[in-house]
């Protein structure tokens, strides 16, 4: 029975100091408080019209591109419906990422 109350005493830290504590150690336990959304800068409905610009013009390309019997460049060479239309979602992207909203 002493075996036991001797292990569950705690052993008495000693560092060089003599001191008998372990300083600059801090218990936080498990749980932190998680931090503040940080609000992203510039518009987000300029960012999301560019992006949603962007996935429309290259998807209109790859229709473009699979539903005619030439290659890419003579798809591309006919309409250039797409490309603007990426161009256009990148302007607006890159705007909207600088412009308050």
């Amino acid at each position: 029975m002493s075996q036991i109350w001797h292990m569950a005493q705690r052993p008495k830290h000693r560092d060089n100091w003599g001191t008998g504590v372990r300083e600059g150690y801090e218990d936080r336990g498990a749980f932190r408080p998680p931090r503040a959304p940080r609000k992203e800068p510039g518009s987000p409905l300029l960012r999301t019209l560019g992006g949603i610009s962007i996935v429309g013009g290259i998807c209109w390309g790859v229709y473009l591109v699979t539903s005619g019997p030439g290659d890419v460049g003579t798809a591309l060479r006919e309409n250039h419906g797409p490309i603007a239309i990426i161009g256009l979602g990148v302007v607006a992207s890159i705007v909207g990422k600088y412009l308050r909203g």
